[in-house]
């Protein structure tokens, strides 16, 4: 809902509960009381419906008090007893008006007034159907719009995790192909390279068949190197299989985030050996390190940055790098989402992802809510 459209349904509202007060003030005889009735009365609402939105408690207040000076101001009550309910996130503070007004209504009718019994009940029979119960139906309203968005905010992260998990299968089944096609192209490649170093090496070979023969060798091992950089590193058996795509680097990594429309800051100065020199805007430079260590680097940011689009959509995230050595300290932070936290383990994956790595640099997961650090 827009500013504008607020600002012309609070008009409404004001025009409803200032209708009573319009029909006494329009109705003769228009005696100077009269007038100064309507004018508190059109007032008092108007300042209730212009402090409603912010202080709701503030606006049931005005309009309860009114009542001591203009009895028309007990049919905006119900009206603003619901909206407290539905606006208001606390309980305490309410229960704390009602009582008050409870107990300030008893001194005043029983004791200063000298009101009689029936008449004060008539008065708290009156705040509980026109106060506490539209309040409580306020209450059960707003509990019911949480409930809806809370279930809204789940399938939406369930959606999304269907979609990620099917991809993680999709890469993780273009990663098995390039594996299978590595071995089974680097194999071939590698015996017609034998067979041409031994056809090389034959004797009695023409000198123009030796040359032609080094040159298939030479051309072949180009070949394989080629395919290696194409494919990716082969890593050993029981390692896990990466899917981090060839070429693309954590920056590239942040960039795509960025583009799918998370907030991610990448601060790269400390891996830079004087910080200070590194000029302001360019935190995305690559810093050179092995490629075992970008391979851990990448695969842990990603799956950061995964767990706070899912568990934690909205939210800024800082993704920092510490050169240490020669290996590299990671602090991926994300601030408090805007809609609050969605339930589950954001440092699940990522704590996996570390286990899965023996050999590899210790890597640390922690989950202070409502921000998260890995």
């Amino acid at each position: 809902m827009t500013a504008v459209h607020k600002r012309w349904r609070d008009l409404l509202l004001w025009a409803v509960l200032a209708a009573p007060f319009g029909y006494v003030g329009a109705t003769p005889p228009h005696s100077r009381d009269a007038v100064v009735s309507l004018l508190i009365g059109l007032g008092g609402v108007g300042v209730a419906v212009a402090v409603s939105r912010r202080l709701p408690l503030v606006a049931l207040l005005v309009v309860v008090l009114g009542t001591l000076l203009d009895g028309n101001f007990v049919f905006a009550i119900p009206v603003f007893s619901y909206l407290a309910g539905r606006r208001s996130s606390r309980t305490r503070p309410v229960a704390a008006v009602f009582a008050l007004i409870a107990a300030g209504g008893t001194v005043l009718n029983l004791g200063l007034l000298g009101t009689g019994m029936a008449t004060w009940f008539l008065l708290a029979t009156v705040l509980l159907f026109a106060g506490v119960f539209p309040w409580l139906i306020g209450r059960y309203r707003r509990q019911q719009a949480a409930l809806v968005d809370a279930g809204r905010r789940y399938e939406q992260a369930r959606t999304q995790e269907r979609l990620g998990a099917a991809e993680r299968i999709r890469l993780r089944e273009r990663a098995r192909i390039a594996r299978e096609m590595h071995d089974s192209l680097g194999h071939s490649l590698s015996l017609i390279a034998l067979r041409a170093a031994a056809l090389e090496l034959a004797d009695g070979l023409d000198p123009r068949h030796r040359a032609a023969a080094g040159e298939v060798r030479a051309s072949v091992a180009e070949a394989t190197e080629r395919l290696h950089g194409i494919i990716g590193v082969l890593r050993e058996e029981s390692a896990p299989v990466t899917t981090r795509p060839a070429g693309e680097d954590i920056a590239d990594l942040v960039e795509g985030a960025r583009e799918a429309g998370m907030a991610v800051r990448l601060d790269l100065r400390s891996m830079s050996p004087n910080p200070d020199e590194v000029p302001s805007g360019r935190l995305d430079a690559p810093p050179a390190l092995p490629e075992l260590t970008w391979h851990a680097a990448y695969g842990l940011v990603r799956e950061a940055l995964t767990n706070a689009a899912r568990y934690a959509p909205g939210a800024e995230v800082t993704v920092r790098l510490v050169r240490r050595g020669d290996g590299v300290v990671m602090e991926v932070v994300n601030e408090p989402p805007p809609a609050g936290p969605l339930p589950g383990p954001p440092a699940t994956a990522a704590r996996r992802w570390l286990a899965q790595r023996r050999g590899m640099p210790a890597g640390r997961v922690c989950r202070p809510s409502p921000v998260t650090r890995i």
